[in-house]
């Protein structure tokens, strides 16, 4: 089997399994690319691709940067934290301009990852960009172990060339957030809804797993021929490009715009 089969085939294999263990297998087939788009270790993109018949195609994508610096089970929380967009595309009502909504962070629950704006206890469970944390006991570490574990699965290739994480993962126990539900409203005006608890003993992953494989970076297998890079300094100014038309615009990072000549997202790009 070639590399990109190789590659590509085990992340099939990740969400197939995630599917059938935390959305009863009712997610859609959707299309994997690997792409190194600034400041995030994966996206979703709803129907972005289609063929001559006119069928659609969801993609899920993830950044080869962070593969190495990673652990196994991060990787799968990204891609799961992608597999909650894809869900709640086809069964939920996701927020317009990529906004993470109370129907989505209740459903991040549900299935064992926390949402918070800042990848640990104590954040906001709703907003613009959202991290997650493993939530202990919760049904991700469990599909994951039993992925991991009985399934053995792993991913053959990563790229040598790899960036720093962009947070420290951990686990924490839940914590109830109804307090913080019922003062929200149907229309989620404002937007961000704090977790409740902030004091929570929190767990490594390194600590949580002793050692087992599940904790290790997938570059500790092959020392002499990684490379960790340095984050270079950003640039003043992000290109984005309109995902329909391909206009350009220029702004600050991590803008959320649209074009309305085409209805369609800008999207960042490093020139």
């Amino acid at each position: 089997m070639n590399p990109t089969s190789e590659l590509y085939l085990a992340l099939e294999k990740a969400y197939k399994h995630f599917n059938s263990e935390l959305f009863g297998g009712k997610l859609p087939t959707v299309i994997f690319t690997f792409q190194r788009k600034s400041g995030v270790m994966g996206y979703f993109s709803p129907e972005r691709w289609g063929n001559q018949s006119g069928k659609k195609c969801n993609e899920i994508s993830i950044n080869p940067s962070f593969l190495a610096q990673s652990r196994l089970i991060e990787i799968c929380q990204t891609l799961v934290h992608e597999m909650v967009h894809c869900w709640q595309y086809h069964f939920g009502k996701p927020s317009r301009k990529s906004y993470h909504n109370l129907e989505w962070a209740k459903k991040m629950i549900e299935i064992g990852l926390m949402p918070s704006s800042t990848g640990e206890p104590g954040g906001k469970i709703t907003g613009q960009t959202m991290a997650d944390y493993i939530i202990e006991d919760g049904l991700f570490i469990q599909a994951f172990q039993n992925l991991s574990e009985s399934k053995k699965f792993d991913l053959p290739w990563f790229d040598r060339r790899a960036l720093p994480r962009l947070y420290e993962p951990i686990i924490a126990p839940f914590r109830s957030i109804e307090k913080d539900l019922s003062s929200v409203s149907h229309a989620e005006e404002g937007g961000m809804i704090a977790e409740m608890n902030q004091s929570v003993k929190t767990t490594s992953l390194d600590a949580y797993f002793d050692g087992s494989s599940s904790a290790r970076k997938l570059s500790s297998f092959t020392p002499e021929t990684f490379v960790a890079l340095e984050i270079t300094s950003k640039p003043t100014r992000t290109k984005y490009i309109c995902s329909g038309c391909e206009a350009i615009v220029y702004g600050k990072s991590k803008l959320n715009i649209s074009c309305d000549d085409c209805n369609c997202r800008f999207e960042a790009f490093d020139d």
